[in-house]
């Protein structure tokens, strides 16, 4: 939808745009899903994995995308997200020729496969749960595009860290006066400080030294498209790998994909308590995805796991070690499958697309009534829905 003058209000948030010149048309598009889930939920095991049953109205996610041109070769596209009332991506695209793209700003980053290459969150009724684990996701980055076989694509982005400020308190009962103070722990390489992780260190850390890197090969051979991505973050410590395959005919889309991400921690070396020490996690998750449109109807099967290596350091008891490689309550993030069947209904087109899905998760946890020990727990859910998009 291209228009001159736009006004739109929504959930209280004002946006208008003042457009007469035809270069700066904008087009405006959204994209939202609602949805009503009855759960039988064994994950919430409060009395010691009994099943507990409730429905939720759920408004899953809405966006508003626009889209506009300042001349012939330059593009920008602003993404905005109305639930959580922040600019998602913003981003510039420069037409080189008709080979070579240049974009720069806010955008997604090609990490974690076909999956998240294909899906959002707010069209698609299931979700990989290993995509939360991802390092990249929206980032300031510039990406340059070349078409080859397909598309390749280099993308330069801002980097991975993961820092926290723990503040504390003091009370000083002869004044009754209440210092405090604040301590940044960081378990990246590339930003904050080391405290809280190595004390008195002989290594100094520095900011964003150099910017995460990600490279992708999306191939274009009729009906099939293979896909290559890696990425190499914090600092150059860790690194994101995916591959994978689809399959796009006249009323078939389906595809497979696997990533293995490889995430090293910035931890204490044991043999010199004031120097770091990489410690490995690894993630690791695979998706199968069908569907096939037979008239007004379109029935998809999803399926994906999830499954994680942790860090363990030497000489932990087993009941440290379950904590850590089984999940938290009520969380269904780790050594995880997920299987849903469902259908779209297709006949009011894509902007009003209803849809039905049975999802069953199951995960690994600690077991409520033995802690030194871990246990296998579901979830069912029945998803009654609307996504669209234009």
């Amino acid at each position: 939808m291209k228009v001159s003058r736009i006004y739109l209000s929504v959930v209280g948030i004002a946006l208008t745009t003042q457009l007469d010149a035809a270069p700066t048309d904008v087009e405006i598009g959204s994209e939202y899903q609602i949805n009503v889930i009855s759960t039988n939920d064994g994950l919430n095991d409060k009395d010691l994995g009994k099943q507990s049953d409730t429905t939720t109205f759920n408004l899953k996610g809405a966006k508003v995308v626009f889209r506009g041109k300042l001349s012939d070769q330059i593009s920008w596209t602003a993404l905005y997200k109305l639930k959580e009332g922040e600019l998602e991506r913003f981003y510039l695209t420069n037409k080189v020729n008709d080979d070579l793209d240049v974009t720069i700003g806010k955008q997604k980053i090609k990490t974690y496969g076909l999956h998240r290459r294909l899906t959002s969150s707010t069209t698609t009724p299931v979700i990989g749960a290993y995509l939360d684990l991802n390092p990249l996701k929206d980032k300031v980055a510039l990406d340059i595009t070349y078409k080859l076989a397909g598309t390749v694509s280099l993308q330069l982005v801002d980097d991975y860290s993961n820092c926290s400020d723990r503040t504390t308190s003091t009370n000083n009962p002869t004044t009754n006066q209440v210092t405090t103070s604040t301590t940044t722990s960081c378990t990246s390489w590339n930003s904050g400080s080391s405290a809280g992780i190595v004390t008195n260190s002989k290594e100094k850390q520095t900011n964003q030294k150099q910017p995460a890197v990600a490279l992708e090969w999306y191939g274009a051979f009729g009906e099939l498209s293979p896909l290559v991505q890696y990425a190499l973050y914090d600092l150059g410590k860790s690194s994101t790998l995916s591959a994978g395959l689809r399959y796009k005919s006249e009323g078939l889309d389906s595809y497979i994909d696997y990533t293995i991400d490889t995430r090293n921690n910035k931890g204490v070396d044991p043999a010199d308590p004031t120097r770091s020490v990489e410690e490995e996690n690894v993630f690791t998750g695979l998706v199968a995805y069908a569907e096939y449109k037979i008239d007004n109807y379109t029935p998809f099967l999803h399926v994906s796991t999830l499954k994680t290596d942790p860090y363990e350091a030497d000489g932990l008891t087993e009941v440290r070690k379950v904590g850590l490689e089984a999940n938290s309550q009520g969380k269904l993030d780790k050594n995880e499958t997920t299987l849903a069947i469902g259908t779209h209904f297709d006949h009011w087109g894509t902007f009003y697309r209803p849809f039905v899905d049975v999802t069953v998760s199951t995960g690994e946890f600690v077991d409520p009534a033995d802690t030194a020990t871990k246990k296998d727990l579901s979830r069912t859910d029945l998803v009654v829905g609307l996504i669209g998009k234009f």
